[in-house]
């Protein structure tokens, strides 16, 4: 499925006849899809069972993923000295799936967690990773838990592994977001070696989705039913 709003129409100003595109109109024609179809779907995952079978599915999915495990097992030789790997994570708003039970997962296994961060909104267009334990997390901008003002900063180069949650994801790594800015502003200051992972509903996986060139594309897509490659 093709999530693409309307173009533009011709501009007079264009010498070679070409169609100028308008993303920023067709972005949000795609958001406006978009809030329909996770609407409809979160609505059809109301119960409890419903609810934590998509978690228990994005955890068993992210645990597939050799690269995630590679950041895990990074600490894991007490001789090298490493410091434990650091993963970045989120606190689900309204209709998103929960990230976060990749780490009951880990316990059930009896394997070190890694340290967790949490997004902070700390101006317009801008947050911040903070250190956290879920439990820690209060109800913040918008209403979504977030660490406290006095939760230690994580700078984003040191972060090893993103979640990152998104309206709608493509399987080229395109993320459409919420139309804020937060993650456009964040994820470009992530260092090279950073795993950035979407995490989605499988109705919000598309073929393609409006994107523009300096949208940072996710490494992996994780939804209940797949892992997608970029």
């Amino acid at each position: 499925m093709t999530l693409i709003g309307t173009k533009a129409k011709k501009s007079s100003s264009n010498n070679q006849g070409t169609e100028q595109v308008d993303l920023i109109t067709e972005k949000n024609l795609a958001r406006a899809k978009a809030r329909v179809m996770r609407t409809h779907t979160a609505d059809n995952n109301q119960d409890a069972d419903s609810v934590m079978e998509p978690a228990s599915a994005i955890a068993r999915n992210l645990l597939g993923i050799p690269k995630l495990w590679d950041a895990l097992e990074a600490s894991g030789n007490e001789a090298q000295k490493f410091p434990p790997p650091v993963f970045a994570s989120y606190a689900p708003a309204k209709n998103e799936i929960n990230p976060n039970a990749f780490l009951d997962a880990l316990k059930r296994m009896e394997l070190e967690r890694p340290l967790m961060a949490f997004p902070r909104v700390v101006g317009k267009g801008t947050l911040s990773m903070h250190f956290a334990l879920l439990e820690e997390l209060a109800p913040g901008s918008y209403g979504i838990p977030e660490p406290k003002d006095s939760a230690r900063l994580v700078l984003p180069e040191d972060i090893d592994v993103i979640l990152v949650p998104g309206l709608a994801f493509d399987c080229q790594g395109n993320r459409l977001g919420y139309g804020k800015g937060y993650y456009d502003q964040y994820l470009p200051q992530l260092s090279e070696k950073a795993l950035t992972i979407g995490v989605s509903y499988d109705e919000c996986l598309y073929d393609n989705i409006p994107a523009e060139a300096h949208d940072v594309r996710m490494d992996y897509i994780v939804t209940p039913e797949r892992v997608v490659t970029i």
